[in-house]
């Protein structure tokens, strides 16, 4: 006799598994969101940190001069979120299904493509490195610190693509604690690594590539220890599997993180382009104070994508195991809190403006001054960031590829294009601060407009009698 659903799960037993299935969701999502929250927030407190020991060591102009060189490192960052992200949405549908042996061999293929990726891109820097900054259209002052900090930076790529991997790859297995903990190891050694190589050693942006590199390089080493350690002693869960018969999966695994690859390659693209229009309208200073706007911008962007990387696993695992009512609490509860993290923000930067741009220039207060106008524009864009962001992670753990690409290319590419394009035109440097707020506000019309479509066939069918059963006692 045919097994239901439910006794099939019951067969393939996996503690896992049956946490991100049965637990009572309030405490799964903060069990799963916090630890990933918290270690976003420490990444993108380094990244402010960061700013702040350059542009008091350096300056401004070095300060500025690292974010030209973002166009460059949004290919390499954006296939290493491809593959992280698609491939252990893969995993995690797979180990809902109870296909634990296949969810290892796709594991292991994942791993072999991000080092792949890492030694590629490695090797194009060093084979293009001056056609690469001619590209970015940098000044002689400008392209003579974005030359030192990629010299310090592009050796480490493969380790660093390994981190964004494999950090999902241990939230994938259940273990957003120890996650969260390299993570946070990793940003404190970065910051520590950076203030040595800048003041005592005084090692310039050279130095603190350097410092990005190491640090990162100790934090993959850590979780590729963990997932070698529980193939050896052969655990439960996830680990190292044989990828034969797995790597039919690339195509899947592309499609369903394109949506996160096209969002990087967007922000290079829009970064490229947000450094040009401003360099002409407001020039150095003028970038000097949208890069530290930026880093606000950041941090935010940051904890909601720890949001998104938290959730992944909850959405994609009931997704899997058929439990439709748990997917629709999860949203609602994950977008309820992003929202509120997104008035945060707004409030924080609308009123602590001059103080917090203060520390990162306090001996220029042209620049400053500027910041605090820039800052009044683009703060409002804080309110709407969360349903960008929040919305393209929903479809891609859910596997639906399109809405999540179509609202990252809508987000991260074509609306900000037709911003910086036509804005400028009426209403000078004031266009483009206008512009990220234009970009997220119709990003977040749109991803409501999917949701609403969606809801029908996806949200609310009718449950299965597996769904039911814990439905009434766990939601």
């Amino acid at each position: 006799m045919k097994k239901n659903k439910f006794e099939e799960i019951k067969t393939n037993y996996d503690p896992v598994r049956e946490s991100f299935l049965t637990e009572p969701l309030a405490k799964l999502i903060t069990k799963n969101l916090l630890p990933s929250m918290a270690a976003m927030v420490m990444m993108g407190l380094y990244g402010i940190v960061d700013g702040i020991l350059i542009g008091r060591r350096l300056g401004p102009g070095p300060m500025a001069s690292v974010n030209l060189l973002f166009p460059v490192l949004a290919l390499a960052i954006g296939l290493a979120t491809m593959v992280g992200v698609g491939g252990n949405a893969k995993i995690a549908v797979l180990l809902g299904k109870g296909k634990i042996s296949k969810a290892r061999g796709v594991f292991s293929v994942v791993l072999i493509l991000g080092i792949v990726i890492g030694l590629f891109t490695s090797l194009s820097i060093h084979l293009g490195f001056d056609r690469i900054l001619n590209f970015l259209g940098t000044n002689a002052e400008l392209g003579a610190y974005a030359g030192e900090y990629l010299k310090g930076f592009y050796l480490f790529f493969a380790p660093i693509i390994l981190l964004f991997i494999l950090e999902r790859s241990v939230r994938t297995d259940g273990r957003p604690k120890l996650a969260t903990g390299v993570m946070i190891f990793t940003s404190l050694l970065n910051i520590g690594l950076d203030y040595l190589f800048l003041f005592p050693l005084n090692l310039g942006l050279g130095g603190a590539a350097i410092a990005t590199g190491i640090s990162q390089s100790l934090g993959a080493s850590i979780f590729l220890a963990y997932f070698i350690r529980k193939t050896l002693k052969n655990h439960q869960g996830l680990k190292i599997g044989s990828p034969k018969g797995c790597w039919s999966e690339i195509v899947g695994i592309s499609a369903n993180g394109s949506s996160e690859l096209f969002s990087a390659l967007a922000v290079g693209v829009t970064t490229l382009l947000y450094n040009r229009q401003i360099i002409e309208y407001a020039g150095t200073s003028g970038l000097a104070a949208f890069v530290i706007i930026q880093y606000f911008l950041a941090l935010a962007s940051q904890i909601l994508m720890g949001m998104a990387t938290g959730v992944q696993p909850i959405l994609s695992y009931n997704h899997g195991g058929g439990c439709h009512e748990r997917v629709r609490g999860t949203l609602k509860r994950v977008m309820g809190t992003g929202f509120i993290i997104s008035l945060f923000f707004f409030l924080l930067i609308r009123f602590q403006t001059e103080n917090l741009l203060g520390i990162f220039i306090p001996h220029d207060p042209e620049t400053l001054a500027l910041a605090i106008q820039v800052a009044g524009y683009i703060s409002w864009s804080f309110l709407f960031m969360s349903i960008g962001i929040l919305g393209s992670a929903y479809f891609t753990a859910l596997e639906q590829a399109l809405k999540s690409l179509t609202i990252a290319l809508l987000r991260g590419l074509i609306l900000i294009i037709i911003g910086l394009t036509v804005f400028p035109i009426f209403w000078g440097a004031t266009g483009i601060w206008l512009t990220t707020l234009f970009a997220e506000g119709v990003t977040g019309i749109m991803v409501f407009v999917f949701l609403f479509k969606s809801a029908n066939p996806v949200l609310l069918k009718a449950y299965s009698n597996r769904d039911q059963i814990y439905s009434k006692r766990l939601v």
